[in-house]
């Protein structure tokens, strides 16, 4: 990724916002989950947990789609490929460079893609 130095302070912080965001819905979902594994849940717990639940799948997505808008803007790769390849590799970098994930991740960013280029 060949950045001007504000782009990749840019690009840096939507990653960490992105980061941050999918860690707060991962915490909501796992509260759901507690939740919901009780034998007699507290539904106004459990109400509470889904819409705390909703409101965090809401932030990631605008985290996510502000990130992808930002590294599909004007420096991006022009061709979708390009695009779907450096969405992929974002998506590996954010996530620690885990081994093993490589078609999910082409496949997230082929998602992320497509629904940012149809908005």
């Amino acid at each position: 990724m060949n950045q001007a130095p504000e782009e990749l302070i840019v690009t840096l912080n939507l990653s960490k916002a992105y980061r941050s965001a999918f860690e707060e819905f991962s915490r909501r979902v796992q509260r759901v989950q507690q939740l919901t594994a009780e034998e007699n849940p507290e539904l106004a717990a459990l109400d509470s947990a889904l819409l705390e639940l909703e409101k965090a799948r809401l932030a990631y997505n605008a985290c996510r789609d502000a990130l992808a808008r930002h590294l599909l803007a004007s420096s991006a790769p022009r061709t979708y490929g390009d695009r779907v390849k450096r969405m992929a590799e974002l998506l590996w970098e954010v996530e620690g460079r885990p081994d093993g994930k490589a078609d999910e991740d082409w496949y997230r960013a082929e998602e992320i893609v497509r629904h940012l280029t149809a908005a």
